[in-house]
């Protein structure tokens, strides 16, 4: 064999070992110049050599840096039987394989052993986490690997990739997670945050979990995960806390989480959780931390249930926005069987008991008091200041989703499930066919939403049903509802293109397509659509301008609220026509 130039003069290889753990574990005599573990490269041109550097620790020169200590995952120190001095071989590269370290690909689909049947297969949770605390970089050939236990990424700038996501049958690298509740992968120790991790090129099979995620991240930076499948996943990606997060190329199918009724969840599953810390005050001087802020990138996202879109104990949805996210940007959704394609919601419950959301020398109080008068007033407000050492229980609303665009076929609820979040702009969604709610529901707590452009078509409810406070909905084309046939004889006549509930305040709904494909259009479908826009007694200052309407079973506009009601005044503009 010709040795690269690099590696022309190093010694060569003496004893071999099976893995790491075997050479540490082995007295090597002090003649020994060179030892290996065995992997599937050659000596010099990839991890697989440990090389001969003498009696004292290795320094070494990552990126150029200079006096740079080695990390004693990165040498094999063996006591000689001659000598008793501590002898070290450095891995040659940066870039361990996990079959160095005792890793083995013989697990069926249900983690049996390849080599004996019914036994178990080989378990990987320590090889794989010493290949991880071994290096940045972490290759896993193709096959399936059996993990009983849960991996963790705890050093920054470590990435975990696969030969390919298609599975071990299609030449691809596929981990196949034991029984439990835990989670398969993650990233951070929930301290410290933990910067550039990756995770790509891969499939994860968790179905034998009965809890926890596919992958936690916790508390990190600039993550990135990339082309991966994940198969029957409990609950799916966890990110709390921190900063840039890149999701893209990511299957998930048959998410098993989420129970309940059709009257309400009594666990909610999901896709993707997008949450972070509360806003937290300086104990010491009173004054607001600034938080962590999020910036969540998503393409080519692709979600499935394992429950079906008519189960109304399906309370699965594709991600959902719990707290304190900067954006959102970038989203091309798919959602099959999910109850709603994104769910905004408040923080969950705070435990005081979390140290992560209520540090010590915290203590919560309400989000909101009522005073004397009968007003009620928010926390952190001028009237209602905020202590020292405080958290609010309600810990912070969603804010700024932005989503340049959202799609595709949906089998669920409501693509967009708006309960309390505020500053929200939709841009150019493609909303097509739900089945069991509205294309976008905004409750009566969620302020400052906007969509615009894009189209709403096949929905099966109202295309979009507003309750909220300053909302604004301009651009969108809106039509075509209940796609399928008998569905649309069904509810010929019950819902409305764009709802607006008696709590609304300060909505706009301006230069819209609403009702029906143009007269003309290939297979134009009888319109069910029964008001173009329905405004409920109540609300107040709804403005309707430029619209187009087309086909509306009643009447284009049903404007209970009247010009001026006890409610407010109820501002109508041009309504367009046909």
């Amino acid at each position: 064999m010709v040795l690269p130039a690099y590696a022309a003069s190093q010694p060569a290889i003496e004893v071999t070992f099976e893995t790491k753990t075997a050479a540490d574990n082995t007295a090597v005599p002090a003649s020994t110049r060179a030892i290996r573990t065995l992997g599937f490269r050659e000596m010099g041109i990839g991890p697989a050599l440990y090389i001969y550097s003498g009696t004292a620790a290795p320094a070494y020169s990552p990126r150029g840096e200079a006096n740079v200590s080695r990390p004693a995952s990165h040498y094999i120190a063996a006591k000689a039987e001659d000598t008793g001095a501590a002898l070290y071989y450095v891995l040659s590269e940066e870039t361990p394989n996990v079959l160095q370290f005792g890793a083995l690909a013989d697990s069926t689909a249900d983690g049996k052993s390849t080599r004996t049947p019914n036994t178990p297969a080989h378990d990987n949770t320590t090889a794989f986490n010493d290949a991880l605390d071994f290096g940045k970089g972490v290759f896993v050939p193709a096959g399936r690997y059996w993990i009983a236990g849960t991996l963790r990424i705890l050093v920054d700038g470590t990435s975990l990739y696969g030969q390919g996501p298609g599975g071990a049958d299609q030449g691809g690298t596929e981990l196949i997670f034991g029984p439990g509740t835990s989670d398969c992968i993650q990233l951070g120790d929930g301290e410290s945050q933990l910067r550039w991790g990756k995770i790509t090129r891969m499939a994860l099979s968790p179905r034998l979990r009965t809890g926890g995620n596919a992958i936690f991240a916790h508390f990190n930076y600039q993550l990135v995960l990339a082309e991966l499948r994940i198969n029957s996943p409990y609950n799916g990606i966890r990110l709390f806390r921190g900063i840039g997060f890149m999701l893209k190329d990511i299957v998930m199918s048959g998410i098993r989480a989420g129970d309940g009724t059709a009257d309400g969840p009594r666990e909610i599953g999901y896709g993707i959780k997008f949450a972070g810390a509360p806003e937290l005050y300086d104990k010491n001087t009173g004054k607001k931390v600034k938080r962590d802020t999020h910036v969540l990138y998503l393409e080519n996202i692709s979600f499935g249930s394992a429950k079906v879109e008519t189960d109304p104990t399906n309370w699965t949805v594709g991600l959902w926005c719990a707290e304190n996210a900067a954006s959102v940007n970038g989203a091309t959704i798919k959602n099959q069987n999910v109850r709603h394609g994104v769910y905004i919601t408040r923080a969950p419950d705070v435990d005081p008991a979390d140290r992560l959301l209520v540090p010590d020398g915290y203590r919560l109080v309400p989000a909101a008091l009522t005073a004397s008068n009968g007003k009620t007033y928010r926390y952190g407000s001028s009237s209602y200041p905020a202590e020292p050492g405080t958290i609010p229980i309600d810990n912070g609303h969603f804010q700024d989703l932005t989503l340049f665009y959202l799609g595709g076929d949906f089998l669920g609820g409501e693509y967009i499930y708006n309960d309390c979040g505020s500053g929200i702009a939709i841009y150019n969604p493609h909303f097509m066919r739900t089945y069991q709610g509205n294309a976008v529901y905004m409750g009566a707590d969620a302020k400052d939403m906007s969509v615009y452009g894009g189209q709403v078509i096949g929905a099966y409810k109202h295309g979009f049903d507003m309750n909220g406070e300053r909302w604004h909905i301009s651009g969108v084309q809106i039509y075509r509802h209940s796609l399928d046939a008998a569905n649309r004889r069904a509810h010929a006549g019950k819902y409305s293109a764009i709802h607006v509930g008696s709590a609304s305040i300060g909505g706009d709904i301006v230069n819209c397509k609403i009702g029906n494909e143009p007269p003309g259009t290939t297979n134009r479908a009888g319109n069910t659509v029964r008001f173009g826009v329905d405004i409920e007694k109540g609300a107040r200052s709804t403005w309707v301008q430029g619209n187009r309407f087309d086909g509306c079973i009643d009447a284009n506009v049903n404007n209970q609220a009247g010009e001026e009601s006890k409610a407010g005044g109820n501002l109508m503009g041009p309504t367009g026509g046909k």
